[in-house]
């Protein structure tokens, strides 16, 4: 990074930083007065990334059932798709019967004094019905050394109901959630002679969400399949911040014959149409977003195939319009075994407050937002060995508009010399180079591994570094079995070296956020079928990294608790 970028850079937010002052001063102003300054443009969404925070201790299970494979794009948290092994056939004897449990509660207390709730319920009936219900909850009051005090809460109720007919499924959810945290990014003692107010340190999020849903449940394919999803919810801040969000999806699609040349042939249209309401203290705007993507899908020996192009009409303060195309093939070169895959695929998405703030819960409630768009190519292979060794690795370049990068800011008030413990989006456009892969490993039920990892390249149109997003991440999972009543897990995650801006310095200078690992253990004792305990350890190195910059993480968690299955 060049001192030229640094200054010019500076120069930027510094002028930023004196147009919020003149505002929050100006009595004149009024409550409707809207003046932004835009730094740069916005983001592409498939950078949407939900990072692990290791401020507070989780219990953090990995399921040694048997995966099975499919691929996806891999994301932060590199997740396993487990499945049930086949069921062999026994001999049932009549005195014997098989023990069903439909609740499962599981309570923990932590060393960050955190009490710990995970319910979950379900019961239904096959080919009737389906419901689940999940609670749970989690705070801790254990503040970091030297730091502003950092208690956090997370709870939330998930309910979920799923109605079988006989040509139809008809699903229902409902969630609300709460989080609550404070913006703690800055020692007070080096503020000393400074008053602020404990209000404005303190954060929290509420979220209602409601979706509703019919698809078609034919078992003839000849039939014509179609969906409709209906996704809304409201979210709101501690500050006046507000979003409202309506979504209305679907899919429509018939096989059918158009040449004998193909052994399957598919013809559809999937779309959506969404909504947004944003509302701050400075101001408020609503967007709407329509899309439409017919495509086609066929199938020649070996070659599977889809294509479409996709349309977005998009309404802001202005209308827009983009189409994309849509391309992906795959190639089964060795059947149930090896694959290669490529294509290429575009969207447009918006940035909202929700994302945002889920992705970093220290944004400030004036956050700018803006709609990205992205153009992606794409290419790899995936596969199994035996059905017990599941890969995958892809390659993948994309152009985008509008990314979305943090970095830190002041509090917007008249307070001169305030701790930049707050964070802003800026924006740029570029493009990323990356590569990803993901192996994984199941013995039976005695062990499990898995590792992944991915690497991002950016090149920036206008920022000097893309701040605050790792090039490198892995992860390693591993369970194991050791007897039929002691389970055995451990994770272990590493982030790269992250840039970030030091703006409390004339000029601005960017720092390096050193690359960190993350290391969790944890094992569970079955005492009765009913009843077992567990103990987690999170971040045993004790290590007190930043995930973001002026926001170190505590050191080394630990938690115990017992499962009751009834």
């Amino acid at each position: 990074m060049n001192n030229q970028n640094h200054i010019r850079l500076s120069i930027i937010l510094f002028a930023m930083l004196i147009s919020n002052y003149g505002i929050a001063q100006d009595p004149n102003t009024s409550a409707n007065h809207n003046e932004q300054v835009t730094i740069i443009s916005s983001f592409d969404p498939s950078i949407n990334q939900a990072y692990k925070i290791n401020t507070s201790p989780v219990d953090m299970t990995f399921n040694i059932d048997k995966p099975s494979f499919a691929y996806q794009a891999l994301d932060i948290s590199l997740p396993t798709n487990i499945t049930l092994n086949p069921i062999k056939p026994v001999v049932i004897n009549a005195d014997k019967r098989t023990k069903t449990t439909n609740n499962s509660l599981k309570l923990g207390v932590g060393s960050l004094i955190s009490p710990y709730l995970d319910f979950f319920h379900s019961s239904g009936k096959k080919n009737d019905y389906r419901f689940d219900a999940h609670i749970y909850q989690l705070s801790t009051f254990k503040n970091i050394k030297d730091y502003s005090p950092s208690p956090e809460s997370n709870a939330y109720l998930n309910l979920n109901y799923k109605k079988f007919f006989k040509y139809h499924i008809f699903d229902a959810g409902f969630k609300y959630s709460y989080q609550a945290n404070r913006y703690y990014g800055f020692k007070p003692d080096d503020y000393q002679n400074i008053s602020i107010s404990d209000n404005r340190l303190k954060q929290s999020f509420n979220l209602a969400r409601v979706n509703l849903g019919i698809s078609s449940n034919y078992t003839n394919n000849k039939k014509l399949y179609h969906s409709i999803n209906v996704d809304a919810y409201y979210y709101f801040d501690k500050h006046s911040t507000s979003e409202t969000n309506a979504n209305i999806s679907f899919d429509v699609h018939k096989n059918f014959s158009v040449s004998d040349l193909l052994d399957y042939q598919e013809l559809g249209l999937d779309g959506e149409v969404t909504y947004y309401g944003n509302s701050d203290s400075i101001s408020s705007n609503t967007d709407i977003l329509i899309a439409a993507t017919p495509y086609f899908k066929g199938k020649y020996g070996l070659f599977n195939f889809n294509i479409g192009l996709n349309f977005n009409f998009l309404s802001t303060s202005t209308t827009n319009f983009y189409f994309y195309p849509i391309l992906d093939v795959n190639i089964n070169l060795v059947p149930d075994v090896l694959t290669v895959f490529a294509g290429v695929d575009g969207n447009v998405n918006k940035q909202s407050y929700f994302k945002l703030s889920q992705i970093n819960p220290w944004v400030e409630s004036t956050v700018k937002l803006k709609w990205g768009r992205a153009f992606k190519a794409y290419g790899g292979i995936r596969g199994n060995i035996s059905q017990k060794v599941n890969f995958s690795a892809q390659v993948m370049w994309q152009k985008f508009n509008n990314m979305y990068f943090f970095v830190n800011v002041q509090d917007g008030t008249s307070i001169p010399n305030l701790p930049f413990n707050k964070f802003n989006a800026i924006y740029d456009n570029g493009s990323v180079f990356g590569i990803s892969g993901e192996l994984s490993f199941a013995a039976g039920e005695k062990v499990a591994v898995l590792l992944g990892a991915k690497y991002n390249a950016y090149s920036l149109d206008s920022l000097p570094e893309p701040y605050h997003k790792p090039s490198s991440e892995v992860k390693l999972g591993l369970s194991f079995l050791a007897t039929k009543k002691i389970g055995i897990w451990s994770e272990i995650y590493y982030y790269g070296v992250r840039k970030a801006l030091d703006v409390n310095s004339f000029p601005i200078k960017g720092i390096d956020l050193d690359g960190f690992i993350d290391l969790n253990a944890g094992v569970d004792y079955k005492l009765t079928e009913s009843f077992s305990v567990f103990l987690s350890l999170n971040n045993i190195l004790n290590t007190e990294y930043q995930r973001y910059y002026n926001y170190p993480v505590h050191g080394i968690q630990i938690m115990g608790g017992l499962t009751y299955k009834f």
